[in-house]
């Protein structure tokens, strides 16, 4: 069985590990400039792995700010790259934190993953 797992823990938060094929990404995004986009990260994964959990959710709790995709799986709201990596590259499980609420989602993103992204585009 292969494992993609994080290299990072997010305090009081349960990680676990989910089955890639009962997941899909639910952004779906296929135009070019993402494309190209998650080629780069990719490579980038290929060297330092994967260093967040992804974010899950279950239909029932979801806020349907995107459509959902399968009644039978569930949503990658956070993890997208991180995803599609592990399905691309033959991953049969990855590491990833379930969420019951969008002010659950809210939190958990503005203590970890928005400090990633505004580390990425603040001009110092």
């Amino acid at each position: 069985m292969k494992l993609l797992t994080a290299s990072k823990i997010i305090s009081g938060k349960k990680q676990e590990l989910f089955d890639v094929n009962n997941l899909f990404d639910l952004p779906n995004r296929t135009d070019d400039n993402y494309m190209q986009y998650l080629a780069t990260v990719m490579k980038d994964m290929d060297n330092r792995g994967m260093e967040n959990p992804i974010i899950v959710v279950e239909k029932k709790n979801y806020w349907n700010r995107l459509p959902w995709q399968d009644d039978n799986k569930l949503g990658v709201v956070t993890g997208s790259n991180r995803f599609r990596y592990a399905q691309e590259r033959g991953y049969d499980k990855i590491e990833g934190i379930m969420i019951y609420s969008r002010s659950e989602f809210l939190d958990l993103w503005n203590k970890t993953f928005y400090r990633v992204k505004s580390d990425l585009t603040n001009n110092k």
